[in-house]
C-alpha cells in the first residue's frame, strides 16, 4: 500500500502550505532554530522532512551547512536552485530510514512533518534517525500541531483559494477526529483550473505534548523543553503551535 504523503504532496500542495509568504515568521522561525539549537556559521542542521527548504535555505544563507532530506524527489528538485551557491545539501530520501552521511550539531521536524502514520512504531523511527544523526549533545527541535487547540477549535471544513499561473485552485479540506484510532483524517480535494477534481487523503496521529515527550525518551533524548511558538512562548491550550526541544546526552 501506498504512503499516503507520497501522493498528497505535489506542486499544488507545496504553493498551498510549504510557501513562505510571510517574512517576519519566517525569520521568526529560523531566529528560534538558531537560539535554541546553538546554530551559528559553521554547524552543520539536519532537516527532517526539508519539503521544498523553506527553511533550510534562510539557515544556510545565515552560514549555518544544513543537509536536508525529504520525500519528494519534486520538492529536492525545486529547493536545489534556491540554494545554489549555499551550503545546503537536498536528499531524496525516506525519513524513516535516513541518516546524514555526517554527525551534525542539531536538528530539527518543522510543520508537523512527524506522526503521518499509525503506527507508533514507525513514527518513532524517524524520531531514532534524528538522534542518530546528531552528536553527543546536539539538540533536536520537533513541530507539532498543538492538540488541545485543535480539538477545542475543530474545523470541519476548509476553503483555501490559491492562484497559479494556469488559473485558480480551489482546496476543499474536508476533517474528522477520530478518537478511537487517536487521528485526524482528512479529505482533500482539489478543482483545478479546468474543472478537473482531484482528491487525496491524509491521516495525522493526534499526539498530546507528554506522548511526544515519551516518544522522544523512548529513543534516547533527555531534557525536553515545550514551548507554544517560535516566540518562546510557554505551551498552553492556546498555543499555536507544539515546539519541544530536547537533547542528545553525551
Amino acid at each position: 500500500m501506498t504512503d499516503w504523503w507520497s501522493e498528497l504532496y505535489d506542486d499544488t500542495v507545496a504553493q498551498l502550505l510549504q510557501v513562505r509568504r510571510d517574512r517576519a515568521e519566517t525569520d521568526a522561525t529560523v531566529r528560534f532554530l538558531a537560539d535554541r539549537l546553538g546554530l551559528a556559521a559553521g554547524r552543520v542542521v539536519f532537516d527532517q522532512c526539508c519539503g521544498i527548504g523553506s527553511l533550510a535555505v534562510p539557515l544556510a544563507a545565515s552560514g549555518v551547512r544544513v543537509v536536508g532530506v525529504d520525500q519528494s524527489r519534486a520538492y529536492v528538485e525545486r529547493a536545489r536552485p534556491a540554494a545554489a551557491g549555499l551550503p545546503c545539501e537536498f536528499v531524496a530520501e525516506d525519513a524513516f530510514t535516513f541518516t546524514p552521511p555526517v554527525p551534525c550539531d542539531a536538528g530539527f521536524n518543522w510543520g508537523t512533518g512527524f506522526g503521518n502514520t499509525p503506527d507508533d512504531g514507525r513514527n518513532r523511527e524517524m524520531l531514532r534517525r534524528a538522534f542518530e544523526a546528531l552528536k553527543p549533545g546536539g539538540r533536536f527541535a520537533l513541530d507539532y500541531q498543538n492538540v488541545p487547540r485543535v480539538i477545542r477549535i475543530f474545523q470541519k471544513c476548509l476553503l483555501h483559494r490559491l492562484g497559479t499561473p494556469a488559473g485558480e485552485v480551489l482546496v476543499v479540506r474536508e476533517s474528522e477526529l477520530d478518537f478511537p484510532a487517536g487521528a485526524l483524517r482528512q479529505r482533500w480535494t482539489f478543482v483545478m483550473p479546468d474543472g478537473t477534481r482531484r482528491e487525496r487523503h491524509s491521516h495525522v496521529r493526534l499526539y498530546l505534548p507528554h506522548e511526544l515527550a515519551a516518544h522522544l525518551a523512548t529513543v534516547g533524548f533527555a531534557g525536553v523543553e515545550f514551548f507554544g511558538d517560535t516566540d518562546g512562548r510557554p505551551l498552553d491550550a492556546d498555543s499555536p503551535r507544539c515546539v519541544l526541544v530536547a537533547r542528545r546526552p553525551g
